[in-house]
């Protein structure tokens, strides 16, 4: 009975994996199509919004302004932060938006676009490795037990 609950952890490390890496890939496509059919504008930091938090020391967000094709301002708020702060006040950004919703676009650095695809191809390789290397494992061994007692 052992031999089977582990069987079945194998099993679900790799269909987990499997998952997880095409969310991963799915998202990949998402991105560049985005970035594909997106207008460009030029801006900078113009703010550093100081976070508080009860249990560490402060984490700082960056505050984005960009001016669309259109002559819109937008102002966008990175939705991650940290200390010491990734960003300096004037430093230059290209943000990628859709010309109908240019409130929802997106820093273009390579974590900002594809951040969540790599976090998620890091989760799901290793669980494919492992789940699948038990089958490859067992398969070897199988072979080579068979071999020796026949």
């Amino acid at each position: 009975m052992e031999l089977k609950k582990n069987k079945m952890e194998y099993q679900i490390a790799f269909i987990v994996g499997i998952i997880l890496l095409s969310l991963s890939l799915f998202l990949v496509y998402k991105n560049v199509v985005f970035l594909k059919n997106s207008e460009r504008a030029k801006g900078e930091v113009v703010e550093l919004k100081k976070i508080h938090r009860s249990t560490s020391k402060p984490t700082f967000k960056p505050v984005f302004k960009f001016v669309t094709k259109d002559g819109k301002v937008i102002e966008h708020t990175s939705i991650s932060s940290s200390n010491p702060p990734s960003w300096k006040v004037g430093e230059k950004a290209v943000y990628a938006y859709k010309i109908e919703n240019p409130s929802k676009g997106k820093v273009v650095t390579f974590f900002g676009v594809f951040g969540w695809s790599v976090a998620l191809a890091c989760i799901a390789l290793p669980m494919l490795v492992i789940g699948g290397g038990y089958y490859l494992s067992q398969s070897m061994l199988n072979t080579i037990f068979d071999n020796l007692y026949h």
